[in-house]
């Protein structure tokens, strides 16, 4: 806008000096085809500003948000015991635990992350508490049904491959219309119909996490445990996670090393170290 005033103006005052015969016409004409070739190659780089400018704020975008819709009722989170372990041992033998001495307890929406070295147990005594058929346990252990806990490790195990993403929903709420399955698989960001019928195996680390996150939001379990789920997520999922595990109004128990990110969710820190046999 400048240089066309500019401009604009160039032209008016060269007029004016030709109608004062200050310049001759051919003067005049010379030095108006000098100011148009000049204004002609500023606004050329200016277009060519634009150009790029325009390019650059196309590849922006803003953040996508996932806003969960928990379908859990009040009466389910009331004060209660949902895991109370006393004088317990866990193990592939039991002859030989790997833990031993647990004393351990975990109230209606208490955030525990259990914290240790890699190799000391903590996988293990997750899968104890899941009902692993392959771990020995000995003690006094009261834990939820498995119906009851939403579980989800690193590896996405609880999904099946060679299902499609609409499939995987509809398998977990069967009694849920097409149209709500898909304003939910929207919610976490599955919203083309490429999304919605592609294989499981062909989705990303990420839309894997979003996949599983979309189960347990459809069901909202009164407990939620994952094992180093934020292992290898990008930032933007690992901020969906963050999104929807902090709206979550369950009790939850976490594997976790990023401190930063156990403190975003609102965790306290229990060491399985203390019973390590």
């Amino acid at each position: 806008m400048q240089e066309q005033q500019r401009a604009s103006k160039s032209k008016a005052k060269g007029q004016k000096n030709v109608q004062n015969r200050k310049w001759t016409k051919m003067t005049g004409d010379l030095k108006m085809m000098k100011s148009e070739k000049s204004q002609g190659k500023k606004l050329k780089a200016m277009d060519q500003i634009k150009n790029d400018l325009t390019h650059q704020l196309a590849d922006l975008r803003l953040p996508q948000v996932i806003i969960p819709k928990f379908s859990i009722q009040s009466a389910e989170v009331r004060a209660r015991m949902f895991i109370q372990i006393s004088d317990g041992s866990v193990g592939y033998s039991v002859d030989k635990p790997i833990l031993s001495g647990i004393h351990f307890s975990l109230l209606a929406g208490e955030r525990i992350a259990l914290m240790g070295e890699n190799g000391s147990g903590k996988s293990t005594f997750i899968k104890a508490i899941l009902g692993d058929e392959s771990i020995d346990k000995i003690g006094a252990w009261y834990t939820l049904k498995r119906e009851g806990i939403g579980y989800l490790d690193q590896h996405y195990r609880t999904l099946d491959l060679l299902k499609s993403v609409l499939e995987t929903m509809s398998e977990i709420v069967p009694h849920w219309s097409y149209s709500e399955i898909r304003n939910h698989l929207n919610d976490f960001l599955f919203r083309k119909n490429e999304e919605v019928t592609a294989q499981v195996k062909a989705l990303s680390g990420g839309e894997k996490v979003r996949l599983s996150l979309a189960q347990i939001v459809a069901k909202t379990p009164q407990l939620l445990i994952l094992d180093e789920i934020t292992n290898n997520l990008d930032l933007e999922t690992k901020a969906h996670v963050i999104q929807v595990l902090q709206c979550y109004p369950g009790a939850m128990m976490i594997v976790s090393h990023e401190m930063e990110f156990l403190k975003e969710i609102g965790c306290q820190e229990a060491s399985v170290e203390q019973w390590r046999s």
